[in-house]
């Protein structure tokens, strides 16, 4: 069986690499928006790089809820009320962790509205469908962000911390 610490730190690096992940997947995805032609020459194809964002994607949704159920299941147990992954002590404290909380939902969202992108395609338009995606990435990005910027052990030397603990 893992030690406590040892599954602290596996939830604490699920959730760095899941962070980096989405940061690689969301600059590479942009470019070949900005610069389609020159991407088309690097990589084989549109196809490829959708079929690599959709691996990516899944990384990191995957990376995102091990990250999740290592900590609420480990070193918070104590502190959250399991489902729905929800914190109540410490307000500060809290409201970081449930960042965290309301951006898994996000990615779940993502998910799905990418996989089953053809069935949003037929009610929206292809442009509309996009905007979404786009924006909620976006805004996915900046809670991912200040979530691992003020609960994040590693990025204590930022001193935007949040924790005491």
């Amino acid at each position: 069986m893992l030690s406590a610490d040892t599954i602290y730190f596996l939830g604490r690096w699920t959730g760095i690499v899941a962070f980096l992940l989405l940061i690689i997947d969301f600059t590479i995805m942009e470019i070949f928006r900005m610069r389609g032609g020159t991407m088309k020459e690097w990589v084989a194809s549109r196809v490829y790089a959708n079929k690599l964002h959709g691996i990516s994607s899944v990384t990191i949704l995957f990376c995102a809820l091990l990250h999740s159920l290592l900590l609420v299941f480990g070193h918070w147990h104590d502190l959250v009320s399991s489902i729905p992954f929800w914190m109540t002590l410490g307000e500060r404290l809290a409201l970081m962790f449930n960042l965290g909380t309301l951006a898994a939902g996000m990615m779940v969202f993502l998910a799905f509205h990418g996989y089953f992108r053809n069935w949003f395609w037929k009610r929206w338009s292809h442009n509309s469908w996009r905007r979404i995606h786009f924006w909620t990435t976006v805004v996915l990005l900046v809670i991912v962000t200040i979530h691992a910027v003020t609960i994040g052990k590693e990025l204590q030397f930022l001193g935007l911390t949040v924790r005491s603990v």
